[in-house]
């Protein structure tokens, strides 16, 4: 049996497994319990609709979802008595609300009154117990977003730094995370896809991921053991993918979950994370998926080092969604998620570049056409001196930093310092796409002392005229430089053969397509 039955796909495909023990006089109680709550809606008289989940069934009247456990006992949950659905509805709220989210209202007893009707928090019997949330727009949830295009750059970077500030007010847990959980999963999730082709019949899909899985364990296994002993290992959402993000009062929201085992939701931050860099891979979107994964990085300030276990991570997350699907007998839906494991598991090469040149000239916009096709799970880590300087005086990164952050000898730290993230980074197996204006000579020195893999340096070259618009059109930037620092700035000397200039006067996509060709194809833009 799968050991993470918590995506909405493992709720649909799981039932043959185990026996539902719904009694013919549980399922008349519900019926009837719905009955009445559509026919009230709830706390008055409004249009309704009505939904289920494998666990669920959901009323939806008027500003609020009212969610009733079904009475049913499998083999991952047990809802069969009242007791035990109280207990899982406050658990769900508890759980909910630990991850900030603003949808969770209370949880209510469902009673029958003299008459034999059913209400909310009424008087006489209480019979069963919901959960009551906050309605929101489906349209506004994430996966209808991504359908509609709207998951915009600005929107990927408001979701990281939702995530960030979720993880960061979780308390640590030491006791759970090991490598060996992770093993069992592997373990779990192996059975779960063989079982579920004997039973129907099906033809598996080659290769299959669960080797590589296995062997890249073993290589993160001491990061993992490190981290844990670190703190990173914590209760979290443990659900963390489209469908369970909304947009609510514009708000970046999760919600929904994994509420019914403490055990499978307490894990490595990085592992709640995946879920959603994997589930943006998978809906076509690397380019999201970048910048969720670079700011998260940023805003938690994450060690370079552990991006070594985003493939492993994500691939597990990718082939939990595989086992499922063949559980199911959705083998098409199958297939996709084992070449994104196998994807994933592929080991390639990472890349050093340097994108530099006069403020105005467009690096940061160019590194972040480029990172998404660069080596690395998630794509490369982008690492800008602005980000850096401003993490060292813990200055917001829209923020300005004091004048002092650019006294010769700061900003030659932060040159070093960015050099040590690269060589951490690339270490990680993970690409890097280096952004400042690397004037000084001691800069591009900093960056040529790296030497995990060799520097490939692109110089960014346009007029001051385009260089003082762009300047000036910038918002919410972390770059500091205005337009009269754009007019002191000089070119550098010397620059080949080391660095390759670049006509930055064009648009974004000739210029990222223009230095993947002379990256020789590492990206693939």
């Amino acid at each position: 049996m799968c050991a993470f039955r918590n995506c909405t796909a493992c709720i649909r495909a799981m039932a043959w497994q185990a026996a539902v023990h719904e009694t013919q006089a549980d399922n008349v109680m519900t019926s009837a319990i719905l009955d009445d709550l559509v026919e009230t809606g709830g706390y008055e008289p409004c249009e309704t609709e009505t939904f289920e989940t494998h666990l669920s069934h959901v009323l939806l009247a008027g500003d609020r979802a009212i969610k009733l456990k079904k009475p049913v006992k499998l083999a991952f949950v047990d809802f069969s008595t009242l007791e035990k659905r109280h207990s899982a509805c406050l658990a769900e709220l508890e759980a909910n609300r630990k991850m900030g989210s603003s949808l969770y209202l209370d949880v209510l007893p469902v009673t029958q009154a003299a008459g034999g009707k059913h209400v909310l928090d009424g008087g006489g019997e209480t019979v069963d117990w919901v959960v009551v949330m906050k309605r929101f727009d489906s349209a506004k949830r994430f996966d209808s977003l991504v359908e509609a295009g709207a998951l915009d750059p600005a929107l990927a970077w408001r979701t990281a730094d939702r995530i960030v500030d979720m993880h960061a007010g979780l308390e640590p847990v030491t006791t759970a995370g090991h490598a060996a959980d992770y093993r069992k999963v592997i373990r779990d999730l192996r059975q779960t896809e063989a079982d579920g082709a004997a039973r129907d019949g099906l033809s598996i899909g080659e290769p299959s991921p669960f080797d590589l899985l296995d062997t890249e364990l073993a290589h993160v296994d001491p990061l993992i053991e490190q981290r844990r002993r670190a703190g990173k290992v914590r209760r979290t959402h443990g659900d963390l993918h489209l469908r369970n993000l909304c947009l609510y009062e514009g708000e970046v929201t999760p919600f929904d979950c994994l509420e019914f085992d403490e055990r499978l939701a307490t894990t490595d931050v990085l592992y709640d994370l995946a879920f959603l860099l994997m589930d943006l891979l998978q809906a076509g979107l690397p380019e999201a998926a970048n910048r969720v994964m670079n700011r998260y990085w940023d805003g938690a300030q994450e060690d370079e080092a552990a991006l070594a276990l985003l493939p492993f991570f994500m691939a597990l997350r990718a082939s939990v969604r595989m086992a499922v699907a063949v559980e199911g007998g959705a083998l098409a839906e199958a297939d996709r998620y084992r070449r994104l494991a196998l994807t994933l598991l592929k080991r390639r090469k990472p890349v050093f570049v340097a994108i530099g040149g006069l403020s105005g000239t467009g690096k940061s916009t160019v590194a972040a056409a480029l990172a998404p096709d660069l080596p690395g799970a998630a794509g490369a880590r982008l690492l800008r001196s602005d980000v850096l300087r401003k993490r060292g005086q813990g200055t917001p990164e829209a923020g300005r930093a004091d004048r002092e952050a650019y006294a010769p000898e700061q900003r030659a730290k932060v040159y070093r310092q960015l050099a040590g993230h690269a060589e951490e980074a690339l270490t990680a197996g993970c690409s890097v796409l280096a952004d400042a204006t690397f004037q000084e000579a001691a800069a591009r020195e900093a960056l040529a002392s790296v030497s995990v893999a060799p520097l490939q340096a692109f110089w960014l070259e346009t007029s001051l005229a385009t260089r003082l618009e762009r300047v000036s059109n910038r918002r919410g930037d972390a770059s500091d430089a205005d337009e009269a620092v754009a007019r002191q700035q000089e070119e550098p000397g010397q620059l080949e053969p080391e660095w390759r200039r670049i006509d930055a006067g064009r648009t974004v996509d000739k210029i990222a397509a223009d230095i993947a060709r002379r990256l020789g194809g590492t990206a693939d833009t």
